[in-house]
C-alpha cells in the first residue's frame, strides 16, 4: 500500500536527520554512558576487575584532594568570570562607540582569541619568569621593583597570573557577544532618552544592561563552564603549583590519569558534570526569569 504523502514527507525527514543522530550518539551519548558506567567499576591499571558501586564516588567525596581543589577551581572560576563580563563589556563598549577606529580595535581586542591556548600558556611562562622574565626587567627597569618577582612560584602571585592568563586568552570571545548584542539595540532607543535628559550613565544603566541581559546571561554560562573545566593554562603555566595552589579539578584528572585510576577519575568527571549542570541551570532559571 503506498505511503500518504505526509507519512513520506515525515519518513525522508527522519532519514536526513538519521546521519546528524548517530554522530550525537557516537560523540556525546555513548561517551556519557561508557563514563558513567566506568564510575560504577573497578577500573585501575587499564583493567575492569569487577563491579564497585558506589565506591569510586565514595573515594572522591572524602578524598581532601577534592575539595581543595573545588576550592581553587571555584575561585579560579569565580574571578576569570568576573573579569572576562567587565572587560568585554568594557572592549564591546569601546569598539562600539570608536567610529572610524572600530575595525583596527576589534582586531586588537580578539587578536589573543586566535592563539592556542597551550602555546600562550608556554609563551607566558617565559615572559613571566622570575630570573629573565620580560615582565620582571620592564617593573624592574621603571624601578617599580627591587628584586624580581616569582610570578609563578609564589602562591600569592601563581593564581592571579593564571587568572590573567585566561582573562587574556578569552575576554575577546565574550567582547564579541557583547558586541553583537549591542550593534542589535537600535539607537532610536538612544536618541529618545537623550531627548528626555538621560546622560550616557543613565542611559548604560537604563538601557545597555537590561537590553544586553540575554548575551550577558550567555557569556556567563558559557565562560563559567569553560573556565569550572579549564586545563591548557594552569597545566603549561604552573603545572598545578607552586604546591596545590593552583591545581584545578582539571589537573587533578589528569594526575589521576597518569597512575592509571580510570574508576576514580571517570567519578570524579561524573561529578563535575553534575556540578557544571547545576551551574548551567541556575544560569538558564536567571534567564527565563521574568519571562513567564
Amino acid at each position: 500500500m503506498a505511503l500518504s504523502r505526509d507519512r513520506r514527507i515525515t519518513m525522508q525527514g527522519y532519514l536526513l536527520l538519521t546521519p546528524s543522530m548517530l554522530t550525537l550518539f557516537l560523540v556525546v551519548v555513548f561517551p556519557l554512558a561508557y563514563l558513567f558506567y566506568l564510575s560504577l567499576m573497578n577500573f585501575t591499571f587499564g583493567r575492569v576487575t569487577g563491579f564497585a558501586g558506589l565506591k569510586n564516588y565514595f573515594h572522591v567525596l572524602t578524598d581532601s584532594i577534592f575539595y581543595e581543589s573545588l576550592k581553587v577551581t571555584i575561585i579560579f572560576t569565580a574571578w576569570s568570570v568576573v573579569g572576562q563580563l567587565l572587560l568585554a563589556l568594557l572592549f564591546a563598549m569601546v569598539i562600539h562607540y570608536s567610529g572610524a577606529f572600530e575595525a583596527g580595535i576589534r582586531l586588537l581586542v580578539i587578536l589573543p582569541y586566535m592563539i592556542s591556548e597551550v602555546a600562550g600558556g608556554v609563551t607566558l611562562r617565559w615572559i613571566l619568569n622570575a630570573e629573565f622574565g620580560f615582565v620582571n626587567w620592564i617593573l624592574m627597569s621603571l624601578k617599580l621593583i627591587a628584586h624580581p618577582l616569582n610570578f609563578l612560584g609564589e602562591p600569592a602571585y601563581a593564581m592571579a597570573s593564571i587568572i590573567g592568563a585566561n582573562l587574556w586568552i578569552s575576554v575577546p570571545f565574550a567582547t564579541l557577544v557583547l558586541l553583537a548584542g549591542l550593534k542589535s539595540i537600535s539607537t532610536e532607543i538612544y536618541e529618545s532618552a537623550q531627548i528626555d535628559g538621560a546622560g550616557f550613565y543613565r542611559s548604560f544603566f537604563s538601557i545597555t544592561l537590561p537590553l544586553l541581559r540575554v548575551q550577558i546571561l550567555v557569556v556567563l554560562l558559557i565562560q563559567t563552564m569553560f573556565s569550572f573545566r579549564h586545563f591548557p593554562l594552569p597545566y603549561a603555566m604552573t603545572g598545578g603549583g607552586p604546591g596545590a595552589t593552583t591545581k584545578l579539578l582539571a589537573l587533578v584528572l589528569q594526575e589521576k590519569m597518569m597512575y592509571l585510576v580510570f574508576g576514580y577519575n571517570a567519578a570524579l568527571s561524573v561529578i563535575m558534570m553534575i556540578l557544571t549542570l547545576a551551574i548551567a541551570g541556575l544560569y538558564l532559571k536567571f534567564m527565563t526569569m521574568g519571562k513567564e
